[in-house]
């Protein structure tokens, strides 16, 4: 039987669970609005390169997903085009833009050749490596290096996120009187910006009229030990706790006490002034409002969901926002709930992608 939707990925499922979550969320997303589909996962090797290629080959599917990859796209131009011959409409789903890998390249690759080869790969692969696709999906704004010559098909969309029907949503809203608890859920690293909450909360510590804050982090990773010496040097390590990974019921019950989420506070440290964080997605799921730094397609400035801060190194923003939180109306769990569904889901993102091909 042929399928109508397949999702091809060039990546390690192992070392980024995340990714893989996305993928298999899109083909589940794609069941749900009544389709065949499928996906093929490839571990980032030289024997999964040619997998990616022979799969490009051999596929025979009416809608193609493919993850974009700066060091494999080079290769796959006339693949591509051979499958676009065959009537395959092809969508390339672009994670993040480009001109951010560029930057984050900076402190994450820290071998200089390797780093100046991975650049001079980007820079040379411009946008030519793009020009098959029927679409390219992107989730915040590209350089105008990247999009020349494919501007008029890509699609700035948010992320979108599966919703199970049994997700909890969280069993209370915040009253002025009570602690505000917030929660910060991430593979920790410096980018996102959690230094900065720190740092308020003990600025508010001193502000007699301030609402009492606790913060729960959930997660592991390079930026885990720092946040503890640094919340220990701010005495504030009563009000901080350091969970390291939960799933499954653990997690539920920290968000199940939880008012507010902390998504990315410091994309600014990555090149990025406008992010579509998945984590974002996942507290509004859950009937949390918010916090977090630069623009999202899916929330405007204003929004009363997601709370902006400056995306900068600032902690008076961020204290003046906690201080003035009495004074706000925070939409209920269930209403959060409620427009996540509406807006949020892989299944009304996908739906908007594939009207677009049509």
């Amino acid at each position: 039987m042929k399928h109508q939707f397949e999702y091809i990925a060039f990546v390690d499922a192992e070392k980024t669970p995340g990714v893989a979550k996305k993928i298999d969320s899109t083909v589940a997303s794609a069941q749900k609005l009544g389709l065949n589909a499928k996906s093929t996962l490839l571990a980032p090797t030289m024997s999964g390169a040619w997998g990616f290629i022979k799969a490009l080959l051999s596929t025979n599917t009416e809608v193609l997903f493919v993850r974009f990859s700066s060091l494999l796209f080079p290769f796959l131009f006339f693949p591509f085009l051979l499958a676009r011959l065959r009537g395959t409409k092809i969508v390339v789903d672009v994670p993040t833009p480009r001109k951010s890998v560029l930057v984050e390249l900076k402190t994450s690759e820290p071998r200089m050749l390797v780093r100046m080869f991975k650049q001079s790969i980007s820079l040379l692969s411009a946008s030519w490596v793009l020009m098959p696709a029927n679409l390219i999906v992107q989730y915040a704004q590209e350089s105008a290096w990247y999009l020349f010559g494919v501007k008029h098909k890509t699609l700035k969309i948010g992320n979108g996120i599966n919703i199970p029907e049994d997700l909890p949503v969280a069993l209370s809203s915040w009253q002025a009187d009570d602690t505000l608890n917030l929660i910060a859920v991430a593979q920790l690293a410096d980018w996102h910006g959690y230094d900065r909450l720190l740092k308020a909360i003990a600025e508010l510590a001193n502000k007699p009229d301030a609402p009492k804050v606790s913060l729960t982090i959930v997660g592991e990773g390079e930026a885990f030990e720092p946040l503890k010496k640094l919340a220990k040097s701010l005495k504030i390590d009563s009000q901080v706790e350091f969970t390291g990974f939960l799933s499954g019921a653990r997690l539920d019950a920290q968000f199940n006490n939880a008012h507010i989420g902390i998504a990315s506070l410091g994309l600014y440290r990555i090149g990025l002034d406008e992010a579509s964080v998945l984590k974002a997605r996942e507290y509004v799921a859950r009937g949390l409002s918010v916090i977090g730094a630069a623009n999202d397609p899916d929330f405007p400035a204003d929004s009363d969901i997601r709370l902006m801060v400056s995306n900068s190194d600032s902690t008076n923003d961020i204290t003046t926002l906690i201080c003035e939180l009495p004074t706000k109306t925070l939409m209920s769990p269930s209403e959060l709930r409620k427009y996540a569904e509406e807006n949020l889901s892989m299944e009304s993102k996908l739906k908007r992608i594939l009207d677009k091909l049509n």
